[in-house]
């Protein structure tokens, strides 16, 4: 039993790192694996390597915590991402990002979050926010297992950019999302959350995030999940792409 988990955990671990850094944080992945009040959360872990005509490795790593009352709920996600090729870094990132939802009833409720991101290799040097928002869940009979949650809301962020010509940005930004899950299988769950969030005074000025995962539990404990992700700005710096498309695979310890 332990070599095949070991086996098990050293396939899953060569994984695509996605190389894109989303300035869209999406919190609905976590909150969509909990449905019971009591203490949830996971550990999970991601690794590249290659090695030839030049040497890479790319390690990223996450926490995340759930507290889950009858009237409250508390979330807490910490990651960090690091890379290197040819014993240059190339990728140091790191996210904390602090949620407090009231339940009013078990439908609706009101949130708010906080969050603080940097990224020492791109133009983005720092991004911090303040917001708040509504959020109503809509669930079906069992034994689909679905759900689809939406949210309205507002937020106040800061940008900073570094080695460009583009501006330090204050904004406030609508926050509006969606998010479905499907447990397709007793072990199998699909998720899929969609972001909008435009600047309040100049609606064309909008940032989006669309994200797809597959979550494989292998054992009670140890689980797969396969994501899919497209990510859109229209006010990126110096030229980036509007619209990034990245995919990964990460090994996640659940308790």
């Amino acid at each position: 039993m332990i070599r095949t988990l070991l086996i098990t955990m050293g396939l899953f671990t060569c994984a695509f790192m996605a190389a894109f850094s989303h300035g869209i944080t999406n919190i609905e992945s976590t909150r969509l694996n909990n449905t019971e009040e009591g203490t949830t959360g996971n550990v999970s872990l991601s690794l590249d390597g290659r090695i030839g005509g030049s040497d890479k490795i790319a390690l990223g790593t996450s926490a995340k915590l759930i507290r889950a009352y009858r009237h409250d709920e508390w979330i807490a996600l910490i990651s960090r991402d690091y890379a290197e090729v040819d014993s240059e870094v190339n990728t140091d990132e790191s996210l904390v990002h602090l949620r407090y939802l009231t339940k009013h009833t078990p439908n609706w409720g009101h949130e708010v979050f906080t969050q603080y991101q940097e990224d020492k290799f791109s133009f983005l040097a720092r991004r911090t926010l303040l917001g708040a928002g509504i959020r109503y869940t809509l669930s079906s009979d069992e034994p689909l297992q679905q759900a689809n949650n939406f949210g309205v809301g507002l937020f106040y962020e800061e940008e900073n950019y570094i080695n460009t010509s583009t501006k330090n940005e204050n904004n406030v930004r609508l926050n509006l999302y969606w998010a479905y899950k499907n447990k397709v299988h007793k072990n199998i769950l699909y998720t899929s959350t969609l972001y909008f969030q435009p600047e309040a005074s100049q609606l064309s000025d909008q940032k989006g995030l669309w994200q797809n995962a597959l979550t494989i539990s292998v054992t009670s404990t140890i689980s797969l999940s396969l994501n899919w992700d497209m990510e859109h700005d229209t006010n990126t710096p110096d030229g980036a792409n509007d619209t990034e498309t990245s995919y990964n695979s990460v090994l996640i310890y659940n308790f």
